[in-house]
């Protein structure tokens, strides 16, 4: 758009963006299913708790295929899709699942997941983009809340199915900050 001599540029919404937002709304889906349902009935979820996990992988995957070339850390998107993706098949097609193992299961990928997040927002701030400080936090949370997910007096204390909650929940967020910094991440002048 042209408004005298000053050309703004408006960014449309894109097709990663709306990707991410239906990863990001099942997510959320998955994380108030998880709230509501209660820890007897958490093994019971765990195959709605894997397609949203799968989802969310196969869109990670297919972004970085999509977008490798134009995208800054793609590489840590393949990582965090496939290990998503990945881990989704347990939940998927274990049928002998235990309510008990859910929270360790979820609690290794938040960290796995934190650890990549980290490492992505240390590359965003050496390059001097914005946004490196929203995957360092959501980072740092998803270490916190991994660890968490890990220790049994947590999980005693609240819950599983709130710990199982708030790991979906903070995975969410961390979609949502992808959503938001996906225009820095390809327009590189």
């Amino acid at each position: 758009m042209e408004k005298g001599n000053t050309v703004t540029k408006k960014r449309k919404f894109t097709w990663v963006q709306g990707c991410w937002s239906l990863s990001c709304t099942l997510m959320m889906g998955a994380a108030i299913l998880a709230f509501l349902k209660g820890e007897a009935n958490l093994a019971d979820i765990a195959v709605s708790l894997g397609i949203a996990m799968f989802f969310s992988g196969w869109v990670n995957m297919l972004v970085y295929h999509k977008q490798c070339k134009i995208m800054h850390g793609a590489h840590w998107l393949l990582a965090d899709g496939m290990s998503t993706a990945l881990l989704s098949i347990f939940l998927l097609f274990n049928q002998m699942i235990e309510a008990a193992t859910i929270p360790f299961f979820f609690g290794v990928w938040e960290l796995f997941s934190g650890v990549l997040k980290s490492i992505d927002a240390k590359e965003l701030k050496t390059e001097r983009m914005a946004g490196w400080k929203r995957f360092a936090a959501v980072g740092l949370f998803e270490i916190v809340s991994g660890i968490a997910a890990l220790l049994k007096p947590v999980d005693d204390f609240v819950g599983m199915h709130i710990v199982v909650a708030v790991i979906l929940f903070v995975q969410a967020c961390g979609i949502l900050f992808k959503i938001m910094i996906y225009p820095t991440l390809v327009d590189r002048d």
